[in-house]
């Protein structure tokens, strides 16, 4: 065998094995999802934050299809909002009560999720469907924390004021310390004119129609003692829950607040990480729609989808004719590998025996 033919049945190996390849990545890989059949759904959603061509829809976890086209509805008068047009695959089709809900994990990516449903109806190509989105997780935590701060400038308010109130009592009783004399001296003043006002009712309860008032103001006296006992217990009750509230909040406020510090370090680090994977997202997006990417012409020109289709079909016809020629190449390989010498001149003249 001469090289020239040595050559020649190499480069036919590796041209065979190339296009047994490319047929093994059509057939098995998730090319084959550009050429199958889709129908368009337009979604409504109050706001879609993360939402951009190319965002997964999925259908209990399942992909089911992706979002093709976001604009901003302005025909709707005071309600706005955003319209996201999505392309679903045929063979999965939507129930009218499939409720569509946007979610977001905590780096930011946006996924449209479909409700089973059960109704007997189907959603129909080019109908408008209103979705709903979740709370952002960062919104919440953001919220969260607005809270614990109010929380802890009350708790840290509250704390002054008790301070301030016992400088107030003590600078109160160093400055009245050296008048105690004139206290009590009032003190007995003040006995004095008590005794006065005491003898001036015994004359008072002295008269019989004063002592009648008397008997008719103890006569209502238990019912008065018992609606202040019926009172002080209400009020004993709503003090027993306000205890209990404050405990609660105690327990939980103490420890959100000896790690607020972590807990906000960690939030600037997710912060900072966004931002810059947004930025990384947007660069991609950037090279992936321009005009002469391979992927914008591979979704955006007919003719070159026509083409792949084309050879596609030529490439399977070319996989049947192969088929004999490779049956006979392992048949070639065979012989061979057990008599390495009818490859030579001598195998040509001389015949073998047949036998493998």
């Amino acid at each position: 065998m001469t090289e020239r033919q040595m050559q020649f049945r190499v480069g036919l190996l590796v041209l065979v094995a190339g296009v047994v390849g490319m047929a093994l990545i059509f057939q098995f890989g998730e090319m084959r999802w550009l050429w199958q059949r889709h129908y368009a759904l337009r979604l409504h959603f109050d706001k879609a934050p993360g939402v951009e061509r190319g965002t997964p829809v999925r259908k209990n976890g399942v992909l089911i299809g992706s979002v093709s086209q976001v604009s901003f509805d302005d025909a709707r008068t005071g309600a706005g909002g955003v319209d996201v047009v999505v392309e679903i695959l045929e063979k999965y089709p939507l129930r009218k009560d499939s409720h569509p809900m946007l979610t977001r994990s905590l780096l930011g990516d946006a996924t449209i999720e479909f409700s089973p449903g059960k109704s007997r109806e189907m959603h129909h190509a080019d109908e408008v469907v209103e979705g709903s989105s979740s709370e952002d997780p960062l919104e919440l935590v953001g919220r969260i924390e607005s809270k614990m701060n109010e929380t802890l400038d009350s708790f840290a308010a509250t704390s002054n004021e008790w301070r301030t109130v016992g400088h107030n009592m003590n600078s109160l009783m160093d400055t009245h310390r050296g008048h105690l004399d004139q206290v009590i001296e009032q003190a007995a003043e003040s006995l004095h004119e008590f005794t006065v006002a005491m003898k001036s009712a015994n004359q008072t309860l002295a008269d019989p129609q004063n002592q009648e008032n008397l008997r008719k103001t103890l006569a209502a006296l238990p019912e008065m003692v018992e609606d202040t006992r019926k009172t002080i217990a209400a009020i004993r009750k709503t003090v027993v829950v306000a205890d209990a509230s404050l405990t609660n909040l105690a327990e939980v406020t103490t420890p959100l607040a000896k790690k607020s510090g972590s807990i906000v370090g960690k939030l600037e680090n997710s912060v900072g990480n966004l931002e810059s994977l947004l930025a990384e997202l947007n660069r991609f997006a950037v090279k992936l729609n321009r005009d002469q990417g391979s992927l914008r012409l591979l979704v955006s020109d007919p003719q070159l989808y026509r083409n792949l289709n084309e050879s596609a079909a030529t490439l399977q016809s070319l996989m049947k004719h192969l088929e004999p020629a490779i049956r006979d190449l392992r048949v070639f390989a065979d012989k061979a590998a057990r008599h390495p010498e009818l490859l030579g001149a001598g195998g040509a003249i001389k015949g073998s025996s047949g036998l493998k």
